[in-house]
């Protein structure tokens, strides 16, 4: 079976690592590129994040680039300490082995796509996939497939209408949903189905190996945040659903959608909108429904054990 090319378009945070490298030990994917966008923390952060994450991996053919360092939208709020000041649980790291690719990362994406096939996993906000589309008028019609984790029907995480990676940069989501080319999403409704616990966590620290370990430790404290916030240690797995919907197009079930973005709005921002209805069934957006945790638990642990480092 032909692998598919897959850009991971991201801003590092712990869950973000979490699918990076499960992309990374996964043989049916073909990763060609990582490219960063401001979102958890500053660009520098997520950039240096992204680069310690693919050298972890032991990746260093795969070329780390920073795109957006600013939202389109008016910034709201500091950096997020959900994933510690650093963005990865505040642990020590060394100078990754993987150094930062000089292109933009907007424009090694815009190169990527006219080489061959390229499906884009978007698990941050939305800015570089809106600046695309902007700089190259049509681009979006050249792409394979955009899978985004973002959106919620029912409930948000930063605030009670919003998921923070719309919500943090609304206007860039509304321009990408907007755009013609094929979208998954992944909301907070089917994401909030799937997580690790701590049993989890003790099989990676006992895998014997330095991603086990790292990303044990980079867990931990996002679990001491879940039990703050949700009152369970359970670590929701939000961004590997984007990569997992690729890895296995049958392990989540997705029902066609319409996607509106609320741009404005005292209490509203990044709210958005999903429309179900019947008529929608055929729509080239798609919407995550509904996934089983322990199939992909078990997947997750075959693939970090494969690590050997």
């Amino acid at each position: 079976m032909a692998r598919t090319r897959v850009l991971i378009d991201t801003d590092p945070g712990v869950d973000d690592a979490v699918a990076i490298l499960l992309a990374l030990a996964s043989p049916e994917l073909d990763v060609v590129a990582v490219v960063a966008v401001n979102g958890n923390v500053s660009l520098d952060k997520t950039a240096l994040n992204a680069r310690r994450i693919v050298a972890l991996a032991g990746r260093d053919d795969v070329p780390v680039a920073a795109g957006c360092a600013q939202p389109l939208s008016e910034p709201l709020g500091e950096e997020s300490i959900v994933h510690g000041h650093d963005g990865l649980g505040d642990l020590e790291w060394g100078e990754p082995a993987v150094a930062l690719d000089p292109r933009d990362g907007v424009d090694l994406t815009a190169a990527l796509i006219d080489e061959a096939p390229l499906t884009i996993v978007a698990i941050g906000p939305l800015t570089n996939l809106a600046a695309l589309v902007e700089r190259y008028p049509g681009i979006e019609r050249r792409v394979q497939r955009v899978v985004v984790m973002g959106g919620a029907s029912f409930h948000g995480n930063v605030t009670p209408a919003a998921e923070f990676n719309i919500w943090t940069d609304p206007a860039a989501a509304r321009r990408v949903f907007d755009a013609s080319w094929p979208i998954t999403l992944m909301p907070l409704d089917l994401t909030h189905q799937a997580y690790l616990n701590d049993e989890d966590l003790a099989y990676l620290r006992g895998l014997g190996t330095e991603v086990g370990r790292r990303t044990a430790a980079m867990l931990e404290p996002y679990a001491q945040f879940h039990e703050r916030w949700y009152g369970s240690r359970d670590v929701i797995m939000h961004d590997a659903m984007a990569v997992y919907d690729v890895l296995d197009p049958s392990a989540i079930t997705n029902q066609g959608a319409r996607v509106a973005v609320e741009v404005d709005g005292v209490y509203s921002r990044g709210a958005t909108f999903i429309d179900r209805r019947r008529e929608h069934t055929e729509s080239p957006v798609r919407v995550g429904v509904s996934v089983d945790n322990e199939r992909f638990r078990s997947l997750l642990r075959e693939r970090l054990a494969t690590y050997r480092h």
